[in-house]
């Protein structure tokens, strides 16, 4: 056999290595996702441990901590700001298109570590479990958007929102607090079925400025969204009729649903 031709036998097809260079980012940025939430989460921890549960000898630490923890959210939310026009200027160069998850990453880290250590100040051990919990929730979503079809990535934060509402619900004193939530909640859901529509009719396909995106594979299992966002909005809704003893109960109901859910998007990678 001639050189050209062994060449030729040995190279990889380039719809193969294209697909390999896409596996390969898509795992490198799945990394930084979950560096960020492991550094966010171990901030919140510190801050858990010496403010919330500070012992005898370390009172003289919570008050510069509550000092800090009230600007914090100012500042997460600046620092969030200037990563993220950091990471979008890195991405309109045309030789680095794929760059700049560090800093999106790096933004929304500053961003939880801000709003987590407010939360904790504002609510002291009653929202520190929630901020503890809602930031590794927040790195699975990552791990789901990557490693999923992406109905199952909106599943997962139709489902998130009805299991956080929950355990606000449960947490917070004030009803009117949750009310606010509901609403906010409601409209991510109700957007995300019209996109859903949309994105239906036009096979996965969405036109942003006379240029098409392709959002969701061909074929998408949009039923799945549209039976979580009813679930969802029901468990919203069924603690202001049925109590806080419902609310306990939704949350395991959203968990075994979404677990359906992951079971049935793990076998179609299969």
């Amino acid at each position: 056999m001639k050189k050209n031709e062994t060449k030729t036998v040995r190279s990889k097809p380039a719809n193969v290595r294209t697909r390999e260079q896409m596996e390969d980012r898509a795992f490198n940025h799945m990394l930084v996702w979950l560096v960020a939430t492991i550094v966010a989460e171990a901030v919140m921890l510190l801050v858990n441990r010496f403010y919330i549960h500070a012992r005898a000898d370390e009172l003289g630490a919570v008050p510069p901590l509550y000092t800090i923890l009230g600007i914090a959210p100012i500042v997460g939310i600046v620092l969030f700001v200037v990563f993220l026009v950091w990471g979008l200027r890195i991405r309109k160069n045309e030789e680095l298109p794929q760059e700049g998850m560090i800093q999106f990453a790096l933004g929304a880290a500053f961003l939880c570590i801000g709003l987590g250590g407010y939360i904790m100040r504002a609510y002291g051990i009653a929202g520190a479990p929630m901020v503890l919990g809602v930031i590794p929730a927040l790195g699975v979503l990552m791990l789901v958007f990557y490693l999923y079809e992406k109905e199952f990535f909106g599943c997962a934060i139709a489902g998130g929102l009805g299991i956080l509402g929950m355990w606000i619900f449960r947490s917070v004193a004030h009803v009117s607090k949750y009310y606010g939530y509901m609403v906010a909640s409601l409209v991510v859901i109700v957007v995300g079925i019209v996109l859903a529509v949309v994105l239906k009719k036009k096979d996965g396909v969405i036109s942003v400025k006379g240029k098409d995106l392709p959002l969701l594979q061909p074929g998408a299992a949009y039923l799945t969204y549209f039976l979580t966002a009813v679930v969802s909005v029901l468990i919203l809704l069924a603690p202001l009729v049925l109590g806080a003893a419902a609310a306990y109960y939704a949350i395991w109901v959203m968990a075994a649903w979404l677990f359906i859910l992951a079971v049935y998007f793990t076998s179609k990678l299969m």
